[in-house]
């Protein structure tokens, strides 16, 4: 048997070239991070709240003022959010004396228990980093985090407000049944139809479980359970990982605050919550809404992690949908039949 080395090369070609294509384009994007967060951040947010000019124009609001309303709901909700974290920050800080002296007194309990007497707990866990100098340093470091953060926001309310321009538009397009199918807007629109699938129905279980979460810290008298419930709801929309960042804060507080029965019963609350939305009410609509499976999402996580770096957690599953419908629109128009 003969091997045709002309055609295996014309096989082999067009895969060491697309290869070749989508490791440059993932240099690249990994390169300009930064910039493509804001970017993505801002097409998932206006995608995310564009059903709401969509309802006003349908109830005869013009599409500038409806716009308009949307975007002034954004930056209220975004205000306020930063102001409820803001005042714990605050909170934080006046407490510090009270969670520093607590701290101390469960440290120098250890040196009672029988299998660590003899270990320097001291040089195990230091509590330089509450000395009033490191605190002034983190206090200089917030507030300039504070100046990017505000950057950012700006850049972000900006390429909404251009975003829900243009949605905005193809929905008028679409009522009146003139849309361009072939334009790049609507082209990724249709591909993002599964976003907002995807979002809906992570924040609709994100929110249940974080007004539970509030209330249930609110009886075991955690401080700031309003904050934690929040951070909840916005840690819910990273895959896998998110439950757990978004538990350790109330954890360490309550146990700071009330001793280990109170986090126990915390870190017991928050995960029988979590399994109920996650693996019972969560799974049921996700398999009638989207077609996405568990190792997907762990490995959209990982590689959009790697890419784009924190926010990429957030941006996994969404960005994943995306550029999954894409290929299947270019595969229905290359090869109709398939």
């Amino acid at each position: 048997m003969t091997i045709n080395r002309g055609e295996s090369i014309n096989t082999i070609l067009p895969v060491l070239v697309a290869t070749a294509c989508i490791v440059v384009i993932i240099a690249g994007m990994k390169a300009a991070a930064p910039l493509l967060n804001n970017i993505f951040l801002a097409w998932l947010l206006a995608y995310s709240i564009s059903p709401l000019p969509h309802w006003l124009m349908r109830k005869r609001v013009p599409t500038g003022l409806a716009v308009l309303l949307t975007l002034l709901i954004v930056v209220v909700g975004g205000l306020a959010i930063a102001s409820l974290f803001g005042l714990s920050v605050s909170g934080l800080i006046q407490k510090l004396p009270t969670y520093q002296a607590r701290l101390t007194e469960v440290l120098g309990s250890l040196h009672n228990l029988p299998f660590i007497k003899d270990l320097d707990v001291d040089k195990v866990k230091s509590l330089e980093m509450f000395s009033p100098a490191n605190l002034v340093g983190y206090a200089g470091q917030v507030l300039g985090g504070i100046g990017g953060i505000l950057g950012n926001a700006l850049l972000i309310i900006f390429l909404v407000a251009i975003l829900l321009f243009e949605f905005a538009g193809i929905q008028e397009d679409a009522e009146k049944n003139s849309v361009k199918k072939n334009t790049l807007m609507a082209r990724f629109q249709e591909a993002s139809k599964d976003v907002k699938t995807y979002v809906a129905i992570t924040g609709a279980t994100g929110l249940m479980q974080a007004i539970v979460n509030t209330i249930l810290l609110a009886v075991l008298g955690v401080d700031f359970a309003i904050t934690w419930g929040v951070l909840f709801f916005f840690f819910n929309f990273i895959p896998a990982f998110g439950f757990a960042l978004a538990l350790i804060p109330p954890l360490i507080i309550a146990f700071l605050e009330s001793g280990w029965k109170v986090a126990l019963a915390v870190g017991i609350g928050y995960w029988v919550f979590n399994f109920v939305g996650d693996n019972i009410i969560k799974p049921r609509f996700m398999k009638k809404g989207l077609d996405i499976s568990i190792l997907t999402i762990i490995l959209s996580l990982l590689v959009w992690s790697w890419v784009l770096g924190s926010i990429g957690a957030i941006l996994a599953i969404p960005l994943t949908l995306a550029i999954k419908n894409l290929v299947t629109q270019y595969t229905s128009e290359v090869h109709p039949s398939a």
